[in-house]
């Protein structure tokens, strides 16, 4: 005869009687959604776990409050926060970052109307994770999502290069080298660190015709919980327009890196680890 029991909703173990039932539960809730990235409604919560509605309702709450769960407005989902890692949420924290920064992307697109692009930092690369096009039809060409090279040459890997130590970025540089793509990029490793140097200044970064000629690049660092830099977005326009007057774009661009940091600080994401060490 087949059993109804949830597979989360384990027998106490014989022993001790002094279990706090309510704390297992809780324990079991995280359990269940640290292997869901995208969230669960509650309903669904109640219906895997085996637990009353209501009661998973007072559990996700109060898990709420303590800044391990957090309900995602436009779902009403929940979803684990940074707070905590369980050993295979190495790639689930991405997943569930990417829909939380998406819409700061969109914002920045139309209030720019120029094409927005968000990196993610992951392990040893630099990766193109989101691309909202323009309506005015340009697009870098050699850009797509997964695009993960010439961090050293785009706003975008700039504005997250900028905020990491010197020795990761020395171990960025050793690994991915920095090949000259226009006559105007930075391929020397001391001029380079003095124009990161640059971006700290000024809270952006800029690809002026750097990757791709005639293309200008204007970018921001999105920080975790712990101040460390995880991400970053960026526009693109033409060279001719940037120079024209740039000065409400970058505001737009720090704007929507400024709003998507304070994303991830209520939803306490955690940074990444680092790059490796260099031989």
């Amino acid at each position: 005869m087949t059993s109804s029991v949830s597979p989360f909703e384990l027998p106490v173990p014989a022993g001790p009687n002094d279990v706090i039932t309510s704390l297992r539960r809780g324990l079991t809730i995280l359990e269940l959604l640290a292997n869901e990235p995208e969230g669960l409604l509650a309903k669904t919560v109640s219906f895997r776990t085996g637990l009353n509605l209501s009661t998973c309702y007072h559990l996700l709450n109060t898990l709420m409050a303590a800044g391990y769960v957090a309900k995602q407005p436009r779902t009403q989902r929940f979803a684990l926060t940074g707070k905590i890692s369980f050993p295979t949420l190495t790639s689930i924290e991405q997943a569930h970052l990417l829909p939380q920064l998406q819409p700061h992307l969109h914002t920045l697109r139309d209030l720019t109307s120029e094409t927005a692009y968000l990196s993610l930092r992951h392990h040893n690369e630099i990766v193109v994770s989101a691309i909202v096009d323009s309506p005015q039809a340009l697009k870098v060409s050699l850009l797509h999502v997964g695009y993960n090279g010439a961090a050293h040459a785009m706003a975008l890997g700039k504005a997250i290069l900028a905020y990491l130590d010197e020795h990761d970025v020395s171990a960025y540089l050793f690994h991915c080298g920095m090949p000259a793509l226009t006559h105007k990029t930075i391929s020397e490793e001391a001029a380079f660190k003095f124009d990161l140097a640059n971006v700290r200044l000024r809270g952006y970064s800029l690809d002026l015709e750097e990757f791709v000629a005639g293309v200008c690049c204007i970018g921001a660092p999105i920080f975790g919980v712990a101040g460390r830099v995880v991400a970053s977005l960026a526009i693109s326009l033409p060279a001719s327009r940037y120079y024209a007057g740039s000065d409400a774009l970058v505001r737009h661009v720090c704007d929507a890196a400024a709003a998507a940091t304070r994303t991830l600080t209520l939803l306490r994401y955690a940074q990444p680890s680092s790059y490796a060490a260099v031989p």
